[in-house]
């Protein structure tokens, strides 16, 4: 039984590792096609075409949504660095990491990530290159063309890549989930205000329905006692 309880523990050890090592991937190329597109918009486009021209001033606008997507993935990479660096330090203890830090870390950037990868795949170029790049090439520079249009494959690898990071998250906070349930029900962590999860929660009811049935059982006994006595006190006068 115990060994069974350390084989699954190593096995959702190593599924955590490679979906971490997935997440850090993805999140890098993605990362960096959103920035990349940030840097056509505002430097290198006007560099090779005159930003001034009326066909070409909303390309060297840079969309708000790839601003945003940016920032998640930044805020993502962060969480990332966190939570590796203090598994790191509990391992060197000899410790394992709370399961609550686990859940509240993978939820909030799972959340922000939806938030930001949402927010660049609704901008209508960027929809316009996924999955095909509807007969523009893997790249093409021309004056009338945006920027994620002109590098597709840039487009296509952010959203990819953003998407399978996104799958990792949710996997993860899923894991996460499945943890705190499992320290919950195992007393590991204690919730305030005397809540618990499953049967520990209807433990205590129970005792303590149990105990108000045994003193009021108690209080019949004691009643009929007395009057029994009293009836053969009246009857022996």
């Amino acid at each position: 039984m115990n060994s069974t309880r350390i084989t699954k523990e190593i096995a959702l050890a190593g599924i955590v590792y490679l979906l971490r090592l997935v997440q850090l991937t993805t999140l890098s190329i993605t990362c960096f096609g959103g920035c990349y597109l940030i840097w056509m918009h505002n430097h290198h486009y006007c560099a090779y075409w005159a930003c001034s021209g009326t066909s070409r001033e909303g390309f060297a606008t840079v969309p708000l949504g790839e601003v945003v997507f940016v920032t998640c993935c930044v805020l993502q990479s962060l969480e990332w660095i966190y939570y590796t660096s203090l598994s790191l330090i509990k391992l060197s203890q000899g410790k394992r990491i709370d399961s609550a830090t686990e859940f509240c870390c993978t939820w909030t950037t799972l959340f922000l990530f939806t938030i930001g990868l949402g927010w660049f795949t609704s901008i209508k170029d960027v929809r316009a290159t996924w999955p095909y790049c509807e007969e523009v090439g893997v790249t093409r520079f021309g004056n009338y063309y945006p920027v994620e249009t002109n590098m597709c494959i840039v487009t296509q690898s952010a959203v990819t890549t953003g998407l399978i990071n996104w799958i990792a998250s949710a996997l993860l906070a899923v894991l996460a989930t499945w943890e705190i349930r499992k320290d919950l029900m195992m007393g590991r962590i204690k919730l305030p205000l005397g809540a618990r999860s499953g049967e520990e929660s209807d433990a205590p009811g129970y005792q303590r329905l149990a105990d108000e049935a045994g003193r009021e059982a108690g209080r019949h006994e004691d009643g009929d006692g007395i009057s029994i006595m009293g009836v053969e006190s009246a009857d022996s006068v």
